[in-house]
């Protein structure tokens, strides 16, 4: 329970837990094995870490850094023979979850081959926890810089759904994507050859004045908020959209409704990360 002042790193441990364990759930992986989830997530998030403070200066090879490989490198095993384990049974005894969707899928009525199910798996482990998280921090932060809204919303539950895509807008938790031209084209005046890479900056499309008004203003009755491309655009759209919006919405009612004088105290790690916007670390309070 939290005492008026308290401080507590309670939403970051929240946001970890939700997305993984909701991800588990449509999986259908069973609950005791679900701990192990956020014990894989630590280590590939901590390894990124590592990556980009090697880039920027080479560490020195330590003990714990050489442990801590070691144990990387084992725990990554794990959840690969893990994800292998459990998609081969559901292909022997199906049951009605994403694993067994995963795991019987067929292109040019083929099973997919081993590597193709051990690249779904990691994606979707990694990929189904990281941006939800994010932006439920993200979205703790910014209700403290702006109480107006964070008052509005708890004046009237009904603007959370539209709320969820002013979130998502304002944190972008991915922050860029390549793609690569597959036709010469031309866009608002630039010229892009086929062939070549296109870096597309997900915070910079969804603050964009043109489409958005003051764009760095939450506004959680934002009409057009659902026009963000966060979750990508077209074949590219996240198949986890709906999911995602749903988690938070949920997540946003009962936070609000529990903690309504909830607030970031201002203290917050954000990991070296030039992929996501990667929230480690965010203390809040009440009063």
């Amino acid at each position: 329970l939290l005492e008026n002042g308290a401080e507590i790193d309670m939403v970051e441990h929240f946001s970890s837990v939700l997305p993984l364990f909701t991800l588990c759930e449509i999986l259908g992986v069973p609950p005791e094995d679900r701990p192990r989830f956020l014990t894989w997530m630590h280590y590939l998030e901590r390894a990124q870490d590592l990556a980009v403070q090697q880039a920027a200066a080479p560490i020195t090879p330590t003990l714990e850094l050489m442990q801590f490989v070691q144990d990387f490198n084992t725990n990554v095993e794990e959840m690969f023979d893990y994800g292998r384990t459990m998609l081969l049974k559901r292909r022997e005894d199906p049951k009605q979850d994403l694993m067994t969707a995963i795991a019987r899928a067929q292109v040019d009525g083929a099973l997919l081959a081993d590597e193709y199910l051990d690249g779904s798996w990691l994606l979707i482990v990694f990929a189904g926890n990281d941006t939800t998280r994010n932006t439920l921090s993200g979205a703790m932060k910014l209700l403290t810089e702006f109480p107006d809204q964070r008052q509005a919303l708890i004046d009237d539950p009904g603007l959370l759904g539209g709320a969820v895509d002013e979130f998502i807008r304002m944190v972008s938790p991915v922050i860029y994507m390549r793609r690569t031209a597959t036709a010469d084209t031309t866009l608002n005046g630039q010229v892009i050859r086929e062939g070549e890479k296109v870096i597309m900056y997900y915070g910079a499309a969804n603050r964009d004045p043109e489409v958005f008004p003051e764009p760095d203003q939450l506004d959680v009755r934002r009409a057009n908020a659902g026009k963000h491309i966060a979750f990508g655009y077209g074949p590219h759209t996240c198949i986890g959209k709906r999911v995602a919006q749903i988690q938070l919405e949920e997540a946003y009612r009962q936070i609000l409704a529990r903690f309504p004088d909830l607030k970031a105290t201002g203290e917050i790690e954000i990991a070296p990360n030039n992929f996501v916007h990667a929230i480690s670390k965010l203390m809040v309070k009440r009063g």
